[in-house]
């Protein structure tokens, strides 16, 4: 399993800048995407093991990767025409890369009209001669029952603390996230070269359970059924 450490801290500071969920962000409508492909979903789900550092699973993302195309597949609402598999490895790292610098800007709260243009996954549509495209990105983490039954022993001993200290004036308690998942959707047009929609949903919810991808898409979709 590849690991890769970074902190809490920084993962919940990105959750925390996530923009709202927005809907259409253009002139396009509804009525007007008939059909469009999906890239592949980007994926990174860490798993917390000790104290609050994260280390990114290869095997936990693949599930929850397998966990959201199972429920974007069984939607009624998008008119998703098939998931674009990208055979030569380099394009398709191009593709994710560019995915993640879209969530990033986004996460920065870049206006839209400033957002860079995916250049490979605009030519891809347009060499398709395809208009629109989704791109789906997902990120989350989960911790151990052992860890997380510490975390939140520690919370409680620092707030008995401070509770003494402050002869009980502050009594708030540092309580642990036991998992979060936080998704994002864009679609993109190639007509135009910019975003028609997006849409973000965060839940402090298992990154791993199928019902918290149903949960999630209908939250990335609430404002594109009006």
């Amino acid at each position: 399993m590849k690991k890769i450490v970074i902190t809490l801290f920084t993962t919940l500071i990105l959750l925390a800048s996530c923009t709202a969920n927005r809907g259409f962000v253009s002139t396009v409508t509804r009525a007007d995407i008939q059909s469009m492909p999906q890239f592949e979903i980007l994926t990174n789900i860490s798993y917390i093991e000790q104290g609050n550092r994260l280390y990114y699973s290869d095997s936990l993302t693949t599930v929850a990767k397998e966990l959201f195309d199972t429920a974007l597949a069984n939607d009624t609402i998008l008119p998703l025409s098939e998931t674009l598999v990208i055979n030569d490895s380099i394009v398709n790292d191009m593709v994710q890369y560019e995915i993640h610098e879209l969530m990033r800007a986004l996460s920065a709260k870049m206006r839209i009209k400033q957002l860079p243009i995916p250049p490979t996954i605009d030519s891809i549509l347009c060499a398709r001669n395809e208009r629109f495209g989704l791109l789906v990105y997902n990120y989350g983490f989960t911790r151990s029952e052992k860890n997380y039954t510490r975390q939140m022993a520690k919370g409680v001993a620092k707030t008995i603390a401070i509770g003494i200290l402050s002869m009980g004036t502050v009594v708030a308690m540092d309580i642990p996230y036991q998992y979060m998942t936080r998704s994002g959707m864009i679609i993109w047009d190639a007509k135009n070269h910019k975003i028609a929609y997006v849409a973000t949903a965060e839940r402090e919810s298992n990154p791993l359970d199928p019902e918290t991808y149903q949960k999630q898409l209908k939250d990335l979709l609430k404002n594109y059924k009006k």
